[in-house]
């Protein structure tokens, strides 16, 4: 959080009053899509397996689940028929939605910068109690551990979506390929949870996070908690509504010093 101690009472209850838009709608249906899937993927994946080396869940959990099914043969069919749709899904939103949605996305969202680096520097020791009167950069639209996060899913998801296709149609590709591609799965799957069970717990239980996780519901933020926890992407806000506005005056000022005439609404055109 950046340094909100000088900001009057008047001015936080101002901007506890505003809305800033931080998600676009394709953005929110996409996240949404994803955890649908990851619930049905995710239990199904985990009763797949059923070697006791590997296992993570109870024998019971598997077998439950299998029964749920009606036996290995239909969950096995249930699960890479919801991964192929899932690849199928993400695919076509990054060849159709590329130049649109994904390109300015990597380019405001993802880079890191100087500020990201000194918040991967000080975030972790403060959550263990340390460094505490250090002052966190400010940071953009997602934070440096977001950024970090979407870097370790991106890798993951490619991971999961090659090793997926290989393991489903794999009397199409050397054996060589399938025997890696199951230890690939199960390692990229684990990456994504392993910080899937910290991003639930930033966004869903985190007290100064809420805000971040009501936005995948409605797209926006007070104006407050950008200013709090991304106050780059805040002031960049605030400046792109200035030049709005001052464009709106612009035009205004233009129209009344070069007023079009009347028509006359009985003469054609």
């Amino acid at each position: 959080m950046s340094n909100y101690k000088a900001i009057t009472l008047e001015e936080r209850q101002r901007l506890r009053q505003k809305r800033i838009r931080k998600h676009q709608l394709p953005n929110i249906l996409t996240h949404w899509f994803n955890v649908g899937v990851w619930v049905l993927l995710l239990p199904t994946g985990l009763a797949i397996m059923s070697s006791p080396r590997v296992s993570i869940t109870p024998i019971w959990l598997q077998v439950s689940i299998r029964n749920l099914f009606g036996g290995p043969a239909n969950l096995i069919t249930f699960h890479y028929t919801i991964g192929l749709l899932w690849i199928f899904v993400l695919v076509w939103n990054v060849l159709f939605g590329f130049r649109r949605y994904f390109l300015p996305f990597a380019q405001h969202r993802m880079m890191l910068d100087k500020d990201d680096i000194g918040w991967l520097m000080t975030k972790p020791a403060q959550m263990f109690g340390l460094l505490k009167d250090k002052p966190l950069p400010p940071q953009d639209e997602y934070n440096a551990g977001q950024k970090m996060y979407m870097y370790v899913v991106m890798l993951a998801t490619a991971g999961i979506m090659a090793s997926g296709v290989i393991m489903t149609f794999h009397e199409f590709f050397p054996p060589i390929l399938l025997q890696l591609a199951q230890p690939l799965h199960f390692v990229c799957v684990g990456a994504v949870v392993a910080g899937l069970m910290v991003h639930v717990y930033m966004g869903a239980f985190f007290p100064e996070e809420k805000e971040s996780f009501f936005s995948m519901f409605t797209g926006e933020v007070s104006a407050w908690f950008a200013r709090a926890h991304h106050e780059k992407w805040y002031w960049r806000k605030v400046e792109e509504e200035l030049e709005w506005e001052e464009r709106v005056r612009l035009q205004s000022q233009a129209a009344s010093e070069h007023p079009q005439p009347a028509v006359d609404p009985q003469q054609p055109g």
